[in-house]
């Protein structure tokens, strides 16, 4: 296995121009893969090569999907940690070994959701809003 088939696998797995791949593209950073379609990579990944992603911890790589309100408030994940990049070396390395290779430094993440749980009650507010503007507008 090579690195060419790497690229190959991201320029088919998440339509990545050849020109902006090298060794060390930064995936999130330079190539704009972040929140689901990370996701998506990392378990097309997986299975493709069959590597085993137990260790993987997805916070220290990318953003969630969307824009988190909640996390202006209380830390998100991804927040809690100092950011690793991974790159088409990783992802080699990964294939190459059956294992994900990054090990990461010592951390703690707050099992707690607090970012959640604020979005959460934006939104139910926002529809009770609603609700009472559509009652008023109809009573």
């Amino acid at each position: 296995m090579d690195i060419e088939e790497i690229y190959n696998f991201l320029e088919k797995s998440q339509g990545v121009s050849r020109t902006k791949l090298s060794p060390k593209a930064d995936l999130c950073r330079d190539l704009g893969i972040d929140g689901d379609d990370f996701f998506e990579l990392a378990e097309d990944f997986a299975s493709t090569y069959n590597v085993s992603m137990n260790t993987y911890c997805w916070y220290f790589h990318h953003n969630e999907e969307g824009f988190n309100i909640g996390a202006l408030f209380s830390p998100a994940p991804y927040q809690q940690v100092k950011r690793i990049p991974v790159t088409p070396e990783t992802l080699l390395l990964a294939a190459t070994e059956k294992t994900w290779p990054i090990v990461y430094p010592t951390h703690k993440i707050s099992k707690k959701r607090t970012d959640i749980l604020i979005n959460q009650f934006i939104v139910t507010a926002l529809l009770c809003f609603v609700a009472i503007c559509v009652l008023i507008e109809f009573a």
